[in-house]
Protein backbone atom coordinates (compact mmCIF):
# COMPACT_ATOMS: atom_id res chain seq x y z
CA UNK A 1 0.00 0.00 0.00
CA UNK A 2 1.51 3.28 -0.55
CA UNK A 3 2.28 5.76 2.31
CA UNK A 4 3.51 9.14 2.92
CA UNK A 5 7.75 9.68 3.59
CA UNK A 6 8.16 12.59 5.25
CA UNK A 7 11.93 14.20 4.34
CA UNK A 8 14.12 17.43 4.12
CA UNK A 9 17.16 17.66 1.97
CA UNK A 10 19.00 20.75 3.09
CA UNK A 11 20.13 23.28 0.43
CA UNK A 12 24.07 22.33 1.69
CA UNK A 13 23.54 18.78 0.95
CA UNK A 14 22.13 19.49 -2.04
CA UNK A 15 24.50 21.21 -3.38
CA UNK A 16 27.39 18.95 -2.44
CA UNK A 17 25.52 16.17 -3.93
CA UNK A 18 24.99 17.57 -7.21
CA UNK A 19 28.48 18.38 -7.46
CA UNK A 20 29.54 14.54 -6.41
CA UNK A 21 27.49 13.57 -9.17
CA UNK A 22 28.92 16.13 -11.75
CA UNK A 23 32.68 15.41 -10.08
CA UNK A 24 31.72 11.36 -10.96
CA UNK A 25 30.80 11.86 -14.25
CA UNK A 26 33.55 14.50 -15.54
CA UNK A 27 36.19 11.72 -13.69
CA UNK A 28 34.92 9.23 -15.60
CA UNK A 29 34.23 10.83 -18.70
CA UNK A 30 38.20 11.25 -18.91
CA UNK A 31 39.19 8.32 -17.45
CA UNK A 32 37.39 6.71 -20.98
CA UNK A 33 38.95 9.14 -22.99
CA UNK A 34 42.30 8.07 -21.30
CA UNK A 35 41.37 4.18 -21.78
CA UNK A 36 40.43 5.20 -25.93
CA UNK A 37 43.36 7.51 -26.27
CA UNK A 38 45.92 4.75 -25.35
CA UNK A 39 43.67 1.68 -27.31
CA UNK A 40 43.72 4.24 -30.56
CA UNK A 41 47.85 3.89 -29.69
CA UNK A 42 48.71 0.38 -29.13
CA UNK A 43 50.54 0.39 -32.35
CA UNK A 44 52.29 3.08 -31.24
CA UNK A 45 53.24 1.37 -28.20
CA UNK A 46 54.06 -1.91 -29.59
CA UNK A 47 56.83 -0.35 -32.24
CA UNK A 48 58.18 1.51 -29.44
CA UNK A 49 58.75 -1.85 -27.43
CA UNK A 50 60.44 -3.54 -30.47
CA UNK A 51 62.26 -0.58 -31.54
CA UNK A 52 63.77 -0.52 -27.46
CA UNK A 53 62.45 2.94 -26.87
CA UNK A 54 59.51 1.86 -24.77
CA UNK A 55 58.78 1.72 -20.73
CA UNK A 56 60.14 -1.44 -20.88
CA UNK A 57 63.89 -0.65 -22.41
CA UNK A 58 65.69 2.42 -21.86
CA UNK A 59 67.33 3.84 -25.14
CA UNK A 60 70.54 5.60 -23.51
CA UNK A 61 70.58 8.87 -26.42
CA UNK A 62 67.21 9.59 -28.45
CA UNK A 63 67.25 12.11 -31.21
CA UNK A 64 63.78 13.25 -32.70
CA UNK A 65 63.04 15.20 -35.85
CA UNK A 66 59.56 16.40 -36.81
CA UNK A 67 60.43 16.84 -40.62
CA UNK A 68 63.13 16.35 -42.88
CA UNK A 69 64.51 19.87 -43.16
CA UNK A 70 65.76 18.83 -39.74
CA UNK A 71 68.06 16.19 -40.11
CA UNK A 72 70.79 18.37 -40.79
CA UNK A 73 70.73 20.11 -37.24
CA UNK A 74 71.59 16.89 -35.65
CA UNK A 75 73.61 15.02 -38.52
CA UNK A 76 77.08 16.04 -37.18
CA UNK A 77 76.37 15.08 -33.34
CA UNK A 78 75.17 11.68 -34.77
CA UNK A 79 77.80 11.05 -36.53
CA UNK A 80 80.24 11.77 -33.90
CA UNK A 81 78.76 9.76 -31.53
CA UNK A 82 78.42 6.99 -34.18
CA UNK A 83 82.22 7.39 -34.68
CA UNK A 84 82.92 6.76 -31.04
CA UNK A 85 80.22 3.63 -31.22
CA UNK A 86 78.04 4.81 -29.12
CA UNK A 87 74.56 4.28 -30.15
CA UNK A 88 71.91 6.64 -30.60
CA UNK A 89 68.16 6.16 -31.67
CA UNK A 90 67.15 8.70 -34.11
CA UNK A 91 62.64 9.06 -34.35
CA UNK A 92 61.20 10.76 -37.35
CA UNK A 93 58.16 11.61 -38.33
CA UNK A 94 57.99 11.94 -41.84
CA UNK A 95 58.86 9.33 -44.19
CA UNK A 96 61.07 11.03 -46.49
CA UNK A 97 63.42 11.82 -43.68
CA UNK A 98 67.21 11.78 -44.45
CA UNK A 99 68.19 9.73 -41.49
CA UNK A 100 65.99 6.86 -42.51
CA UNK A 101 68.55 5.62 -44.50
CA UNK A 102 71.62 7.30 -42.96
CA UNK A 103 73.87 4.18 -42.71
CA UNK A 104 75.70 4.85 -39.70
CA UNK A 105 76.20 1.24 -37.50
CA UNK A 106 75.16 2.82 -34.34
CA UNK A 107 72.35 4.85 -35.30
CA UNK A 108 68.70 2.76 -35.02
CA UNK A 109 66.17 5.02 -37.35
CA UNK A 110 62.69 4.84 -35.94
CA UNK A 111 59.71 6.02 -37.90
CA UNK A 112 57.18 6.86 -35.48
CA UNK A 113 54.74 8.59 -37.40
CA UNK A 114 52.41 12.21 -36.97
CA UNK A 115 50.04 13.69 -34.27
CA UNK A 116 48.96 11.97 -31.25
CA UNK A 117 51.00 8.77 -32.62
CA UNK A 118 54.01 10.35 -32.21
CA UNK A 119 52.93 12.57 -29.22
CA UNK A 120 52.05 8.83 -27.13
CA UNK A 121 55.10 7.34 -27.93
CA UNK A 122 57.41 10.34 -27.04
CA UNK A 123 55.19 11.45 -24.10
CA UNK A 124 56.24 7.63 -22.95
CA UNK A 125 59.51 7.90 -23.85
CA UNK A 126 62.38 6.39 -21.61
CA UNK A 127 66.00 7.20 -22.13
CA UNK A 128 69.13 9.11 -20.76
CA UNK A 129 68.32 12.26 -22.84
CA UNK A 130 66.30 13.19 -25.67
CA UNK A 131 67.32 15.73 -28.23
CA UNK A 132 65.13 17.93 -29.95
CA UNK A 133 65.16 20.73 -31.93
CA UNK A 134 61.35 20.95 -31.27
CA UNK A 135 60.60 24.20 -29.07
CA UNK A 136 57.51 24.49 -26.50
CA UNK A 137 58.39 21.17 -24.43
CA UNK A 138 55.20 20.75 -21.36
CA UNK A 139 53.81 23.42 -23.31
CA UNK A 140 52.87 22.00 -26.89
CA UNK A 141 51.85 18.60 -27.39
CA UNK A 142 55.12 17.04 -26.92
CA UNK A 143 55.10 16.81 -22.55
CA UNK A 144 57.82 15.25 -20.64
CA UNK A 145 58.34 11.60 -19.97
CA UNK A 146 58.52 10.68 -16.45
CA UNK A 147 61.30 8.40 -18.12
CA UNK A 148 63.36 10.71 -19.84
CA UNK A 149 66.05 12.43 -17.73
CA UNK A 150 67.48 15.08 -19.30
CA UNK A 151 65.43 16.69 -22.19
CA UNK A 152 67.99 18.95 -24.64
CA UNK A 153 67.29 21.42 -27.39
CA UNK A 154 69.68 22.19 -30.46
CA UNK A 155 68.44 25.57 -31.79
CA UNK A 156 67.52 25.48 -35.82
CA UNK A 157 68.11 29.18 -37.39
CA UNK A 158 70.96 31.56 -37.02
CA UNK A 159 68.60 33.92 -36.04
CA UNK A 160 68.29 32.50 -32.55
CA UNK A 161 65.59 31.32 -30.48
CA UNK A 162 63.76 34.42 -29.39
CA UNK A 163 61.54 34.04 -31.85
CA UNK A 164 59.98 30.95 -30.47
CA UNK A 165 56.64 30.81 -29.15
CA UNK A 166 56.22 31.90 -25.40
CA UNK A 167 57.97 29.37 -22.51
CA UNK A 168 59.47 27.76 -25.74
CA UNK A 169 63.11 27.22 -23.90
CA UNK A 170 61.42 26.71 -20.14
CA UNK A 171 61.08 23.68 -19.65
CA UNK A 172 64.16 21.70 -21.14
CA UNK A 173 67.22 20.82 -19.07
CA UNK A 174 69.79 21.70 -21.55
CA UNK A 175 70.68 23.95 -24.18
CA UNK A 176 73.31 23.47 -26.81
CA UNK A 177 73.29 26.93 -28.68
CA UNK A 178 75.26 28.07 -32.13
CA UNK A 179 76.85 30.58 -29.95
CA UNK A 180 76.80 33.30 -27.49
CA UNK A 181 73.77 35.50 -27.97
CA UNK A 182 70.96 32.65 -27.31
CA UNK A 183 72.99 32.46 -23.89
CA UNK A 184 71.85 35.67 -22.60
CA UNK A 185 68.48 35.62 -23.90
CA UNK A 186 68.72 32.26 -21.86
CA UNK A 187 69.71 33.85 -18.98
CA UNK A 188 67.40 37.00 -19.34
CA UNK A 189 64.35 34.78 -19.45
CA UNK A 190 64.89 32.30 -16.46
CA UNK A 191 65.56 35.58 -14.00
CA UNK A 192 62.34 37.14 -15.71
CA UNK A 193 60.74 33.93 -15.11
CA UNK A 194 62.15 32.62 -11.75
CA UNK A 195 63.17 29.47 -13.71
CA UNK A 196 65.62 26.89 -12.71
CA UNK A 197 69.19 27.54 -14.30
CA UNK A 198 69.37 25.20 -17.20
CA UNK A 199 72.87 23.73 -18.62
CA UNK A 200 73.79 26.09 -21.61
CA UNK A 201 76.90 25.34 -23.72
CA UNK A 202 77.96 26.64 -27.20
CA UNK A 203 78.57 24.39 -29.58
CA UNK A 204 78.07 26.28 -32.83
CA UNK A 205 75.61 25.87 -35.27
CA UNK A 206 75.51 22.18 -36.24
CA UNK A 207 73.48 22.55 -39.79
CA UNK A 208 75.81 25.23 -41.03
CA UNK A 209 78.72 22.85 -40.61
CA UNK A 210 76.57 21.05 -42.88
CA UNK A 211 75.98 23.53 -45.35
CA UNK A 212 80.01 24.32 -45.39
CA UNK A 213 80.62 20.80 -46.14
CA UNK A 214 77.91 20.64 -49.23
CA UNK A 215 79.13 23.87 -50.63
CA UNK A 216 82.70 21.14 -52.35
CA UNK A 217 79.65 19.33 -53.96
CA UNK A 218 77.66 22.15 -55.82
CA UNK A 219 77.55 21.92 -59.47
CA UNK A 220 77.22 24.84 -61.80
CA UNK A 221 73.44 25.70 -62.28
CA UNK A 222 71.07 28.79 -63.69
CA UNK A 223 68.06 27.40 -63.65
CA UNK A 224 67.14 28.57 -66.76
CA UNK A 225 68.00 32.33 -66.14
CA UNK A 226 69.47 35.04 -68.01
CA UNK A 227 72.64 34.89 -66.88
CA UNK A 228 73.54 38.49 -68.28
CA UNK A 229 71.55 40.01 -65.22
CA UNK A 230 72.44 40.51 -61.88
CA UNK A 231 70.48 37.80 -59.68
CA UNK A 232 68.52 38.82 -56.22
CA UNK A 233 67.18 36.29 -54.12
CA UNK A 234 63.74 37.23 -51.86
CA UNK A 235 63.94 35.03 -49.08
CA UNK A 236 61.81 35.78 -46.23
CA UNK A 237 60.11 34.15 -43.09
CA UNK A 238 56.76 33.44 -43.25
CA UNK A 239 53.54 34.79 -41.26
CA UNK A 240 51.55 38.06 -41.16
CA UNK A 241 54.59 40.40 -40.65
CA UNK A 242 56.86 38.93 -43.05
CA UNK A 243 58.36 40.65 -45.93
CA UNK A 244 56.31 38.16 -48.78
CA UNK A 245 52.96 39.19 -47.23
CA UNK A 246 53.30 42.38 -46.69
CA UNK A 247 55.50 43.91 -49.64
CA UNK A 248 55.84 40.69 -51.93
CA UNK A 249 53.73 41.65 -54.73
CA UNK A 250 55.13 44.77 -55.07
CA UNK A 251 59.11 44.35 -54.70
CA UNK A 252 58.53 40.96 -57.29
CA UNK A 253 56.84 43.59 -59.42
CA UNK A 254 59.10 46.56 -59.34
CA UNK A 255 62.10 44.65 -59.86
CA UNK A 256 60.86 42.64 -62.74
CA UNK A 257 59.82 45.83 -64.63
CA UNK A 258 63.61 47.17 -63.91
CA UNK A 259 64.43 44.31 -66.38
CA UNK A 260 67.74 44.19 -65.16
CA UNK A 261 67.35 41.24 -62.74
CA UNK A 262 66.81 37.57 -62.19
CA UNK A 263 64.55 37.12 -59.27
CA UNK A 264 64.74 33.80 -57.21
CA UNK A 265 62.06 34.01 -54.58
CA UNK A 266 63.08 31.00 -51.96
CA UNK A 267 60.05 31.36 -48.85
CA UNK A 268 60.68 29.66 -45.79
CA UNK A 269 59.54 26.14 -45.57
CA UNK A 270 56.61 27.01 -43.08
CA UNK A 271 55.24 29.52 -45.68
CA UNK A 272 54.30 26.43 -47.59
CA UNK A 273 52.19 25.46 -45.06
CA UNK A 274 51.20 29.09 -42.86
CA UNK A 275 51.36 30.79 -45.95
CA UNK A 276 49.83 28.58 -48.59
CA UNK A 277 47.33 30.68 -50.74
CA UNK A 278 49.84 33.37 -50.74
CA UNK A 279 52.00 31.43 -51.96
CA UNK A 280 50.13 29.72 -54.49
CA UNK A 281 48.28 33.04 -55.55
CA UNK A 282 52.18 34.88 -56.05
CA UNK A 283 53.52 31.96 -57.64
CA UNK A 284 50.34 32.42 -60.46
CA UNK A 285 50.57 35.83 -60.85
CA UNK A 286 54.50 35.72 -61.26
CA UNK A 287 54.99 32.25 -62.63
CA UNK A 288 58.64 31.39 -63.73
CA UNK A 289 60.54 32.38 -66.69
CA UNK A 290 63.33 32.93 -67.81
CA UNK A 291 64.27 36.07 -65.20
CA UNK A 292 62.10 34.33 -62.45
CA UNK A 293 62.83 31.47 -60.46
CA UNK A 294 60.28 29.95 -57.51
CA UNK A 295 63.08 27.75 -55.18
CA UNK A 296 60.74 24.99 -53.26
CA UNK A 297 64.19 23.00 -52.49
CA UNK A 298 64.73 21.22 -49.35
CA UNK A 299 68.09 23.64 -48.75
CA UNK A 300 68.46 26.60 -51.02
CA UNK A 301 72.53 26.53 -51.20
CA UNK A 302 72.18 26.24 -54.80
CA UNK A 303 70.10 29.32 -55.13
CA UNK A 304 72.05 30.98 -52.70
CA UNK A 305 74.94 30.18 -54.33
CA UNK A 306 74.38 32.11 -57.87
CA UNK A 307 72.82 34.73 -56.40
CA UNK A 308 74.26 38.18 -56.08
CA UNK A 309 72.05 39.93 -53.38
CA UNK A 310 69.51 38.85 -51.02
CA UNK A 311 66.38 40.96 -50.02
CA UNK A 312 65.17 39.65 -46.32
CA UNK A 313 63.26 40.72 -43.13
CA UNK A 314 64.26 39.05 -39.69
CA UNK A 315 64.69 35.70 -40.66
CA UNK A 316 67.67 33.64 -39.66
CA UNK A 317 68.53 33.00 -43.57
CA UNK A 318 69.93 35.99 -43.83
CA UNK A 319 72.96 35.01 -41.63
CA UNK A 320 73.48 32.02 -43.21
CA UNK A 321 73.93 33.47 -46.62
CA UNK A 322 76.68 36.51 -45.02
CA UNK A 323 78.28 33.49 -43.46
CA UNK A 324 78.84 31.21 -46.52
CA UNK A 325 79.22 33.06 -48.69
CA UNK A 326 80.06 36.21 -47.59
CA UNK A 327 77.60 38.35 -50.16
CA UNK A 328 75.29 41.36 -49.12
CA UNK A 329 72.07 41.33 -47.92
CA UNK A 330 69.39 44.04 -47.50
CA UNK A 331 67.00 43.28 -44.52
CA UNK A 332 63.85 45.08 -43.86
CA UNK A 333 63.63 45.40 -40.20
CA UNK A 334 60.26 46.98 -39.97
CA UNK A 335 57.81 46.42 -36.81
CA UNK A 336 58.96 43.23 -35.16
CA UNK A 337 55.31 42.13 -32.82
CA UNK A 338 57.40 40.51 -29.81
CA UNK A 339 53.74 39.49 -28.52
CA UNK A 340 53.08 35.80 -28.16
CA UNK A 341 56.99 35.19 -28.73
CA UNK A 342 60.11 34.84 -25.99
CA UNK A 343 61.36 37.92 -27.34
CA UNK A 344 58.46 40.11 -25.32
CA UNK A 345 59.93 39.63 -22.19
CA UNK A 346 63.15 40.77 -22.84
CA UNK A 347 64.49 44.20 -22.03
CA UNK A 348 65.98 44.91 -25.27
CA UNK A 349 65.63 44.15 -28.95
CA UNK A 350 66.37 39.95 -29.21
CA UNK A 351 70.02 39.34 -30.98
CA UNK A 352 68.87 38.82 -34.91
CA UNK A 353 67.22 42.28 -34.70
CA UNK A 354 70.34 44.02 -33.62
CA UNK A 355 72.65 42.59 -35.70
CA UNK A 356 70.76 43.91 -38.46
CA UNK A 357 71.39 47.59 -37.37
CA UNK A 358 75.12 46.01 -36.18
CA UNK A 359 76.29 44.93 -39.85
CA UNK A 360 74.77 47.79 -41.65
CA UNK A 361 72.40 45.61 -43.76
CA UNK A 362 69.09 46.90 -42.00
CA UNK A 363 66.45 48.80 -44.44
CA UNK A 364 63.40 50.18 -43.71
CA UNK A 365 59.60 49.69 -45.34
CA UNK A 366 60.19 53.44 -46.61
CA UNK A 367 63.00 52.19 -48.80
CA UNK A 368 60.16 50.12 -50.43
CA UNK A 369 60.17 52.29 -53.61
CA UNK A 370 64.16 52.63 -53.97
CA UNK A 371 64.72 49.10 -54.07
CA UNK A 372 66.57 49.51 -57.36
CA UNK A 373 69.13 52.00 -55.90
CA UNK A 374 69.62 50.51 -52.92
CA UNK A 375 70.72 47.07 -54.45
CA UNK A 376 72.87 48.86 -56.91
CA UNK A 377 74.85 50.49 -53.94
CA UNK A 378 74.89 47.56 -51.75
CA UNK A 379 76.58 45.39 -55.08
CA UNK A 380 78.97 48.26 -55.36
CA UNK A 381 79.91 48.00 -51.48
CA UNK A 382 79.45 44.71 -50.85
CA UNK A 383 82.57 44.16 -48.90
CA UNK A 384 81.86 46.71 -45.93
CA UNK A 385 80.38 44.46 -43.71
CA UNK A 386 83.15 41.59 -43.72
CA UNK A 387 84.65 43.64 -40.49
CA UNK A 388 81.19 41.80 -38.81
CA UNK A 389 81.65 38.69 -39.67
CA UNK A 390 83.74 37.63 -36.40
CA UNK A 391 80.45 39.33 -34.71
CA UNK A 392 77.90 37.32 -36.25
CA UNK A 393 79.83 33.76 -35.75
CA UNK A 394 80.47 34.89 -31.74
CA UNK A 395 76.91 34.96 -31.65
CA UNK A 396 75.21 32.12 -33.79
CA UNK A 397 77.87 30.36 -35.71
CA UNK A 398 80.44 30.23 -32.75
CA UNK A 399 82.57 27.24 -33.42
CA UNK A 400 82.74 26.11 -37.33
CA UNK A 401 83.62 22.49 -38.49
CA UNK A 402 83.24 21.73 -34.84
CA UNK A 403 79.53 21.35 -33.64
CA UNK A 404 79.51 17.16 -34.06
CA UNK A 405 82.58 16.62 -31.11
CA UNK A 406 81.08 19.66 -29.23
CA UNK A 407 77.95 18.45 -29.07
CA UNK A 408 78.92 15.13 -28.65
CA UNK A 409 81.27 16.16 -25.70
CA UNK A 410 78.10 17.73 -24.08
CA UNK A 411 75.97 15.25 -24.55
CA UNK A 412 77.97 12.44 -22.87
CA UNK A 413 78.84 15.33 -20.21
CA UNK A 414 75.21 15.83 -19.40
CA UNK A 415 74.51 12.56 -18.89
CA UNK A 416 77.39 11.61 -16.62
CA UNK A 417 76.36 14.67 -14.13
CA UNK A 418 72.83 13.09 -13.93
CA UNK A 419 74.29 9.17 -12.96
CA UNK A 420 76.39 11.53 -10.62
Amino acid sequence: MPFTLFAYLDPGSGSMLFSAIIGIIATLFFVIKGFMFKISNIPAYIAGKKSGISKTKTAKIVFYSEGPQYWNIFFPIIKELDSRNIKCTYLFSKENDPGKNCGLENVDPVFIGEGNKAFFMLNTLTADVCVLTTPGLDVLQIKRSRGVKNYIHIPHSTGGCSGYATYGLDYFDAVLTGGDADIAMIRELEKVRNLKEKYVEPIGCTYMDVLRSNLHELKPENFNLDSDKKTVILSPTWGLHGLLRKFGEKIISDLLKTDRFNIIVRPHPQAFISDKDLIEELSAKFPDSSNLYWDKAPNGLQTMNISDIMISDFSGIIFDYILLFTKPVLAFKGKYDKRGHDSMDLVEDPWNLKAVDVTGISIQESDIDNLEELIDNKLKDKAAFSQHIAYLHNGMDKYPDETGVRGADAIIKIIAQNRD
